[in-house]
């Protein structure tokens, strides 16, 4: 019987001639005794059959792309293809009929040996990749299955689409990397839905955990989930927005509160998310959710920041305002001789509301400490600090806000000023004590400052309360929601200073 594996030029069988063989039919029935004709038509209607089946078959394998060639039950090559012949790069008519292993040696104890062993013993089919065997580096597909008494073995190199592969890997790989350890969670879903419940997510990184306290594959699985714990206030809003976005498929950037799963902290969240429209019709949303709480708490910070510097400016103008009317109307001055002195004595005020300012300007209006702001009020009479410590300070160096800060710094000089003028401060033996502590109360933690001068002049009460005393008892006091005493005792000015901390 012909068998077209067993041809020598596979192209030949496929061009067999349908005519030759009915004349070969006609001839052998015409030969044959009347007892065989019944055989011999049978036999002849074999072969022929069986030639044109093999014809169309090897048609078939030489258009299948894939290389392909049979061995016999001797592992001699009996058919190969045009794919395989190129693949070998050796002419099908030096291979057919030899034994494989004579034609490739080196095949000798590989895996690829062994796996053609085993079909042809087992008689079951096998598929595996492995590396092709003389030709270090190419990676073969190989589909081995019983055939014909022997065996079949199509196979193609797909080496590049492994390193296509492999570079895909190693890009994901090193965009998940980056999409993991970014602080910003990224995500996309399939299709939008009319019904935004049914949405369906694809991807979410492993930042979601640390931001929402949801695990990726859990918020991938339910997206639900996520929505659930934002605050319902912003849910609306929310959707509302995402549905005006998809109408012309433009950027959507939404900003709300979210709970987070594992503390139960709520923070501020901003999404972005675009809409786009595949090939087929289905819109797609990519997008990214970054954690802005530390954001929005600084803007708060700001807020208040500029409401207590406005405040603070209103009212530092209302002073100078104030220290301008009270340092200029000074009964029984004379408009020319007296000038100079009251001019000088407004420009000290105002140098002290200027410190107070600085004090502030570098804690960034947060607050101050009250040992600088003492020290800042001494500073014109440094040289008295170092002459014999005619002036102590003794206390804790206690935080004030910024509104204690300024009306601290401006009653210290309307004190010193005093004790340099008329008390202890102006003579060579006088001293100053200035002590402070924090103390609890019913109301919260209070200040309690107490400014003693000792070794001045007789001290006696003034027969008129001046600026600086309106200034320390009066504005002090009210400033601050506290009291303040100002006392003159004959062996110096005792004032004390009793104001809630906060």
């Amino acid at each position: 019987m012909f068998h077209i594996m067993n041809a020598p030029n596979p192209a030949l069988a496929a061009s067999f001639d349908l005519e030759q063989l009915t004349s070969d039919l006609v001839a052998s029935i015409s030969a044959s005794p009347r007892g065989a004709l019944s055989d011999a038509l049978q036999q002849a209607l074999a072969r022929t059959v069986e030639a044109k089946v093999n014809a169309q078959l090897a048609v078939i394998l030489e258009g299948i792309g894939d290389a392909f060639y049979s061995l016999d039950a001797h592992w001699r090559f009996s058919y190969i293809n045009r794919a395989a012949e190129a693949y070998f790069g050796l002419p099908r008519q030096a291979m057919l009929h030899r034994v494989i292993w004579d034609v490739f040696p080196e095949s000798e104890g590989t895996d690829l040996r062994g796996r053609y062993e085993e079909v042809f013993l087992s008689g079951h089919p096998l598929s595996f990749e492995g590396e092709a065997v003389g030709r270090p580096g190419r990676h073969l597909e190989f589909h081995v299955f019983p055939y014909n008494g022997g065996i079949g073995v199509s196979f193609r190199d797909w080496t590049e689409r492994r390193r296509a592969e492999e570079e895909l890997r190693a890009s994901e790989a090193r965009l998940s990397a980056l999409a993991n350890n970014a602080p910003a969670c990224m995500f996309y879903q399939t299709s939008h839905s009319p019904d935004y419940h049914a949405r369906k997510v694809l991807y979410v990184s492993k930042t979601c955990e640390r931001l929402t306290g949801v695990p990726a594959e859990v918020a991938q699985a339910n997206p639900d989930l996520l929505y659930s714990l934002v605050l319902p206030q912003h849910r609306d809003r929310m959707l509302a927005r995402r549905l005006e976005t998809l109408c012309d498929l433009t950027e959507c950037e939404e900003e709300f509160e979210m709970r987070h799963a594992t503390t139960g902290e709520t923070r501020w969240h901003r999404i972005i998310t675009t809409p786009r429209r595949l090939e087929n019709g289905a819109i797609v949303w990519d997008g990214i959710q970054i954690d802005i709480t530390e954001h929005k708490r600084s803007e708060e910070h700001l807020r208040l920041l500029l409401n207590e510097l406005n405040h603070r400016v209103k009212n530092t103008l209302a002073t100078i305002q104030s220290l301008a009317s009270q340092s200029f109307r000074v009964r029984g001055a004379t408009a020319a001789g007296d000038l100079p002195a009251l001019y000088a004595t407004f420009e000290a005020r105002l140098h002290a509301l200027a410190r107070g300012h600085d004090i502030l300007t570098r804690e960034n209006w947060e607050g101050a400490g009250l040992v600088e702001i003492v020290t800042q009020a001494f500073a014109p009479y440094r040289d008295l600090s170092e002459d014999r410590g005619r002036l102590r300070f003794e206390g804790p160096d206690l935080r004030v806000t910024p509104a204690m800060a300024l009306s601290l710094s401006m009653a210290m000089h309307e004190l010193c000023t005093n004790a340099a003028k008329y008390g202890a401060l102006g003579v060579p033996e006088g001293q100053v004590l200035v002590s402070w502590s924090a103390q609890e109360s019913a109301s919260g933690p209070r200040l309690v400052m107490r400014w003693e001068e000792h070794g001045g002049p007789l001290v006696a009460p003034p027969s008129r309360k001046g600026f600086g005393s309106r200034l320390i008892q009066d504005g002090l006091a009210r400033e601050l929601n506290g009291e303040v005493r100002l006392t003159y005792q004959p062996e110096g000015v005792v004032c004390t200073i009793d104001v809630p901390l906060s």
